[in-house]
């Protein structure tokens, strides 16, 4: 059997700011708009026009938020662009934590709190078994 991850879906109470934290902070981009065919979801991945091919996304669901999710994470490929992050997180007053450099196998972090409270994790330095650093575009 192949089992693979595809998407995760999270309630948002601002879809539109959901949008623009996802973009602009994270860098993904809108891959499918549901509501153009009367839906409530946003898919969002790797941008398509760029050539990436999304293997997974995360769906924004305009809906009540009942409970935050705990966070999911982001790896990021130095840890200048963790603190920049940080740093503009700060700015905003999203920065919830960091940056920070807990070693190990959890790296260096920052987390963030995104417009509907979830907490984001952008991190370095946080391998995953088998899944090799991703190279930078200037590398």
């Amino acid at each position: 059997m192949s089992v693979r991850w595809t998407h995760i879906t999270i309630p948002v109470t601002d879809i539109d700011g959901s949008i623009a934290f996802f973009s602009d902070v994270c860098g993904l981009s809108v891959v499918r708009d549901r509501r153009r065919d009367g839906g409530s979801t946003v898919w969002l991945g790797p941008d398509p026009e760029a050539g990436e091919k999304p293997t997974f996304v995360v769906v924004i669901e305009q809906s009540e938020v009942r409970k935050p999710l705990d966070h999911f994470g982001f790896q990021c490929d130095s840890r200048e662009e963790v603190t920049a992050l940080a740093e503009r997180a700060r700015a905003n007053g999203t920065l919830v934590e960091g940056p920070i450099d807990h070693g190990g196998i959890v790296g260096y972090i920052a987390l963030v709190r995104e417009p509907s409270g979830h907490l984001v994790e952008f991190t370095h330095g946080q391998p995953l078994k088998g899944l090799p650093p991703r190279k930078s575009a200037s590398a």
